[in-house]
């Protein structure tokens, strides 16, 4: 097999992103594109919260054993009558001086300056997010807002898509994400979350909350009347102002056209029209094997051709590809260059190539099962788990070997497969938008369809995309099968 063979192929391993990086973007630490990684930082968060709480207990007691020696030190020397003249010319006084100011004295300096447990706390403040990850956390966010056209003051309140979730935001995250609505531009939509950051500005009734983290009232003001002017007049200032003491559960107007959502968005929040009654059955024709132990088959599409197999992946085999595997060894998945236009920072990803032991055999054999197809000799499945309001844009599985000529010499994605290891609550559906297809992830179900037609040209209706992450912990396996490798094997569907 040529390298440029072997390359194609891992790339295709993981079907629709780039796993390699430059060593630069090896070293940023992205928490918010998995769930996995984000819960190894609230582990850090926990971390930080103990070593504190020791911290400040040292620290305590260090006060009260300084608090104790002041008190000896005035009781016993300094609160007297005498003159310092007069209490130096003690011989008893001047030793007992001298031998405080060149022993005790350093002695409790030394005390005062140690830092015990302040190292550890520099450890775990060197792995918090940095502004990039901040900044993916608010992408994120705004990500689910729009896709699932939500409101400010509900999100804020807890009530995300129809379910409460027992939290609420406070200012500081309400200002935050207002800042970054204005600074994309959307006026109206920060207009609302300042408003919210007002109205929540008394909700950090402990002293010291407030003082951090408190914004300030009248700079909330102002960035909530600059952004009503970008899109209104001068001459409504009073209105404007008028709206800041409205109840934040009132809508603001949107002084211009909202725009319009896309088909992405309209699969997201379930406005595609009910799909079809196709057919579920038991495959038990593909393969030999299959006689004996057959699947469950629902087929969703036949233009293109899409499957729906259920209870392909088991409990065990789930536990065993994702319980052990951590941030570290994941890398930062990205959108490659021939199936989206924009490169975009989107998942935390994994190969789990195989070595022939058990999981690599039953995976390899299943997926010939379903597709009665060449898997290969070894899995290479690209294990890929979710974060905030991550998504995959509207992007396709082929690569256009007419317009990528450097891969002709091994064909384009002929067939993709998608393996749900978790259901997903809300949020994380595979849409299809030029069918109208949404398809909400089930724990050890798997998709299956068809990237290009007979005469290998591209099937365009099977551009598709990952609707944002609302809750839940979306894990997927995922893996293309190149065409030529097919030609001897693949029957020509109808």
């Amino acid at each position: 097999m040529s390298l440029r063979k072997v390359l194609f192929m891992f790339i295709c391993s993981s079907a629709l992103f780039v796993m390699i990086m430059g060593e630069e973007e090896k070293k940023v630490v992205i928490y918010t594109i998995s769930i996995r990684a984000l819960g190894e930082l609230r582990n850090i968060e926990n971390s930080y919260v103990e070593h504190l709480t020791s911290y400040v207990r040292a620290l305590q007691k260090k006060v009260d054993t300084l608090q104790k020696y002041l008190l000896s030190v005035t009781h016993e020397n300094l609160d007297s009558n005498m003159s310092r003249v007069q209490y130096v010319a003690n011989p008893l006084n001047s030793l007992a001086l001298m031998r405080r100011a060149h022993e005790d004295w350093p002695k409790w300096l030394s005390y005062i300056k140690d830092q015990e447990g302040i190292q550890q706390l520099d450890t775990l403040a060197a792995q918090m997010p940095n502004a990039v990850d901040m900044n993916e956390a608010l992408m994120g966010m705004e990500r689910i807002e729009r896709f699932y056209d939500l409101r400010a003051f509900d999100m804020a309140n807890g009530l995300v898509a129809g379910r409460h979730l027992d939290t609420r935001m406070l200012a500081p995250e309400c200002l935050i994400l207002a800042d970054f609505m204005y600074n994309r531009s959307e006026y109206t939509r920060a207009a609302e979350w300042y408003r919210l950051a007002w109205n929540n500005l008394e909700l950090p009734l402990n002293p010291v909350a407030r003082e951090f983290y408190r914004p300030n009232p009248e700079e909330v003001r102002k960035r909530f009347l600059i952004s009503r002017l970008h899109e209104g007049s001068i001459d409504q200032i009073k209105e404007y102002l008028d709206e800041l003491e409205q109840d934040p559960s009132v809508p603001l107007v949107y002084l211009k056209p909202k725009r319009a959502a896309t088909d992405i968005e309209r699969g997201c929040r379930g406005d595609f029209p009910p799909p079809p009654q196709l057919v579920c059955r038991y495959n038990h024709t593909t393969t030999p094997f299959l006689r004996l132990a057959p699947l469950k088959e629902e087929e969703i599409s036949r233009d293109p051709l899409i499957w729906l197999y259920h209870d392909v992946v088991y409990d065990s085999e789930i536990a065993e590809l994702t319980a052990n595997l951590t941030r570290e060894e994941m890398s930062q998945g990205y959108t490659d260059n021939y199936t989206t236009t924009e490169k975009e920072r989107i998942f935390h990803v994994k190969t789990f190539e195989g070595s022939g032991e058990k999981l690599d055999r039953d995976l390899v054999n299943r997926m010939a099962d379903i597709s009665g197809l060449l898997a290969g000799n070894h899995t290479h499945l690209a294990r890929i788990n979710y974060g905030l309001g991550s998504h995959f844009p509207e992007h396709a599985d082929y690569s256009d070997i007419k317009a990528n000529p450097e891969l002709v010499e091994e064909g384009d994605r002929l067939i993709t497969f998608l393996f749900y290891l978790t259901d997903v609550p809300l949020g994380g559906a595979t849409i299809f938008p030029k069918v109208n297809l949404t398809i909400q992830p089930k724990k050890g179900s798997a998709l299956f369809w068809y990237n290009i037609h007979n005469d290998w040209e591209p099937h365009l209706l099977t551009r598709h995309a990952v609707c944002p992450m609302i809750e839940g912990n979306r894990w997927i396996l995922t893996k293309s099968l190149l065409a030529y490798d097919q030609m001897f094997v693949k029957l020509c569907y109808k």
